[in-house]
């Protein structure tokens, strides 16, 4: 299994008699707090306690959606075509970032090997580590941890995942994408699926949208980002962008945000679903119709020479 190391010096992590890990380098502890380890600080659990009492029964809520029929199949097609954008397929060690519930790490073929889910929410992650345990895999471990202070090795992971997590972290997101680059091995890509923000139309319909959805965020960083502006962060943080797709017009908005048609919410159609990502599938080969895309997925590359 891939190390998991002090997020604050990248030191070896010991145990404690009490629970926990301590840092064997610079001393750091990590009290046992939750059902995964949680590598964070005092004030970060402080934080992310407080969060979680906050959102009470939002979080089962959220939780529960992401299980529903609909969205679990507009998952298991998001997370099969943001894999392959991987060269060579999805062999590990893979890094889910800012995982929430695991929802890569779960869908991931065996082929995949070693993964690690890193996310603030202790509570998706147990719900994840419980529920991955169940289906007999073990080859996934939930970390509570900061994305801007990842308890990674460097050159650790082939590749690193984020699944809409990037545009919820703008005020640290030079941070983030330097701790992606330190763990990624030379050569190794950063996959990403985040809103796009290149048609202003789409963002005023996605800021309805999400304002109508207890599923969605309600912060400003829902705008997402535009092709340039990607480009340009990625760039400043030593990664190479390869790859820019945009996708999502049917289908992302009605199956991923189920809850704003109680009809589409109860289906079990597959059916349905099938026909709503053929009508996505159609739409993105029409160029005009592709600028009004609600999604990206794109890959960068960490450059072997650097």
């Amino acid at each position: 299994m891939i190390d998991i190391v002090c997020p604050a010096c990248h030191g070896r992590l010991l145990d404690v008699t009490e629970g926990g890990e301590q840092c064997g380098d610079c001393g750091a502890r990590f009290p046992a707090r939750a059902q995964v380890p949680a590598l964070v600080s005092d004030e970060e659990w402080s934080e992310i306690s407080a969060r979680m009492k906050d959102a009470g029964g939002e979080t089962e809520q959220y939780l529960s959606a992401r299980r529903s029929f609909m969205m679990s199949m507009y998952y298991d097609w998001w997370v099969e075509r943001m894999l392959a954008k991987l060269p060579g397929g999805a062999r590990g060690p893979i890094l889910e970032l800012m995982s929430g519930g695991a929802e890569i790490c779960r869908r991931l073929p065996p082929e995949a090997g070693e993964a690690v889910a890193v996310d603030l929410n202790a509570r998706f992650l147990e719900k994840a580590d419980r529920e991955l345990r169940s289906a007999g895999n073990n080859g996934v471990k939930c970390v509570c941890g900061n994305a801007a202070k990842i308890p990674l090795p460097g050159n650790s992971v082939r590749a690193v995942m984020i699944q809409g997590g990037l545009h919820h972290a703008r005020p640290l997101l030079s941070k983030i994408l330097a701790e992606i680059r330190r763990v990624l091995q030379p050569g190794g890509y950063l996959v990403c699926s985040e809103p796009a923000n290149d048609c202003r139309l789409i963002r005023r319909i996605r800021r309805w949208s999400y304002s109508r959805s207890g599923h969605q965020g309600k912060d400003a960083g829902e705008d997402g980002f535009t092709r340039e502006e990607l480009g340009g962060v990625l760039a400043a943080a030593g990664l190479t962008l390869q790859t820019y797709h945009l996708f999502g017009f049917v289908a992302y908005p009605l199956m991923g945000n189920a809850d704003l048609l109680p009809l589409l919410s109860k289906s079990r159609s597959a059916g349905l679903g099938r026909i709503l990502l053929a009508t996505d599938g159609a739409l993105s080969r029409i160029p005009i119709v592709r600028r009004m895309a609600w999604a990206s997925i794109f890959r960068a590359i960490k450059e072997e020479m650097t």
